[in-house]
């Protein structure tokens, strides 16, 4: 029995032995088999790394090629915002609207060296205006003593003055007279030496405070052009009518 127990438990040693064995072998099998796939694996990460980072690095040169036969940008230089030759005067203000400056030949912005010189017949003129107003509405009721100067509108007493010979009097000595003033005062304004329109007379009467300097100044351009305009039309419809003050029919 101590042999065959013997023998039992040396066959069973063996069948336990040959098992572990067996065991073993596919431990060792799987192992080899899982390393290939990692082996693999890796090969293949590092095969497609190696084909990505080829690819990009040639998609970085065709880039850089192309970039070299693309013109440089230029760079857009900062606007400079010139001043218009309206900024140093008055006279574009409106009342119910932003400023404005009418010039509609665009002279100024031809020929800026001479908007001084067109400011200074603009108020001579406008002031030359105001004053023909006045004029022309006193002569329809107060008139100079003498017959020759009776009994005839003002229109028909300026075609009379021109027959008898006062009206070339006249222009002969104010013709004088703007020649002797104007001459140097374009000098002047054109040298920077004097404002345009300023005759340093009646001066004691303007405010002291710039601001409302240069609403005085704004209220005589704005009063003369509207005396251009009004004695051009008051002259045109007294032609027209036949009629004095209000030149209407």
């Amino acid at each position: 029995r101590r042999s065959s127990h013997y023998c039992t438990s040396g066959s069973e040693l063996h069948r336990i032995r040959r098992s572990t064995l067996r065991h073993l072998s596919r431990l060792v099998a799987g192992h080899r088999a899982a390393t290939r796939r990692s082996d693999y694996s890796r090969i293949t990460l590092s095969h497609t790394s190696r084909h990505s980072m080829r690819a990009v690095l040639v998609l970085l040169a065709l880039a850089g090629a192309a970039q070299a036969f693309v013109a440089p940008a230029a760079r857009s230089a900062p606007k400079v915002v010139a001043p218009a030759v309206f900024d140093d005067y008055v006279g574009g203000q409106g009342a119910f609207v932003k400023d404005y400056n009418f010039d509609p030949l665009g002279l100024a912005e031809k020929a800026p060296e001479m908007v001084p010189w067109y400011r200074e017949c603009e108020i001579k003129h406008g002031r030359i205006a105001m004053l023909a107003v006045v004029g022309f509405i006193t002569a329809e009721y107060v008139r100079i003593p003498g017959d020759m100067y009776q009994g005839m509108s003002v229109v028909e007493a300026h075609n009379a003055l021109l027959k008898n010979g006062p009206m070339y009097q006249l222009l002969f000595w104010i013709g004088m007279f703007e020649l002797i003033v104007t001459i140097p005062a374009f000098v002047a304004t054109q040298n920077g030496e004097r404002a345009p329109g300023d005759f340093n007379f009646g001066m004691g009467f303007a405010p002291k405070d710039p601001e409302k300097f240069k609403l005085k100044q704004i209220a005589e351009l704005k009063n003369g052009r509207l005396a251009m305009l009004g004695f051009s039309g008051m002259v045109t419809q007294s032609v027209l009518s036949g009629h004095g003050f209000p030149y209407v029919y």
